[in-house]
């Protein structure tokens, strides 16, 4: 007689269903402890994003590098500029290398960097202005020095005039 030593189907199917459950559930534990919480998968996302931001610096130095020159040329123009000269050419030269300048910026407005280049085309806009300023300024005010000179001696012209008439 075999009593106790053979399963029926029925506990077979119990048994198997059991260890696959028991199989899969650690199976996908391990692999959510091995892939979510593992180092190297966060440090790849890290490696991802530093090598964009170097990407980004580096296309901040070459845009650097390409308005190196109109930078200079900038500061060449706007240092030789002479505002008595009626040279519009030179004025509208100068304006549209500043707004060179900011259209780098415009081209880039989430990147604080490229702020840099707004500011120094509101930097050489201000000198190229006060230039101007300046200049008007010190017209007016020796044409005024002119004027009151004219006047004084005008005015000395008629006192002695009255004088003479006087006595």
């Amino acid at each position: 007689m075999n009593t106790g030593s053979t399963m029926n189907q029925k506990e077979k199917a119990m048994g198997f269903a059991y260890v696959l459950i028991l199989f899969l559930v650690i199976t996908s534990a391990c692999c959510v402890m091995l892939f979510l919480y593992n180092s190297n998968y966060n440090e790849l996302k890290q490696k991802d994003f530093i090598v964009s931001k170097v990407s980004r610096s580096s296309e901040y130095r070459d845009a650097q590098k390409k308005a190196e020159p109109t930078i200079n040329l900038l500061y060449e123009k706007i240092a030789g500029y002479d505002p008595g000269v009626n040279a519009v050419y030179e004025e509208d030269n100068i304006k549209f290398l500043i707004n060179e300048l900011r259209d780098i910026y415009e081209k880039h407005p989430l990147d604080t960097r490229y702020k840099s280049f707004m500011h120094v085309a509101n930097f050489y806009y201000m000198w190229y202005a006060d230039k101007k300023t300046m200049w008007t300024l010190t017209t007016n005010v020796l044409q005024f020095t002119k004027d009151l000179e004219e006047c004084e001696l005008g005015l000395s012209n008629k006192k002695d005039d009255f004088s003479k008439l006087r006595r």
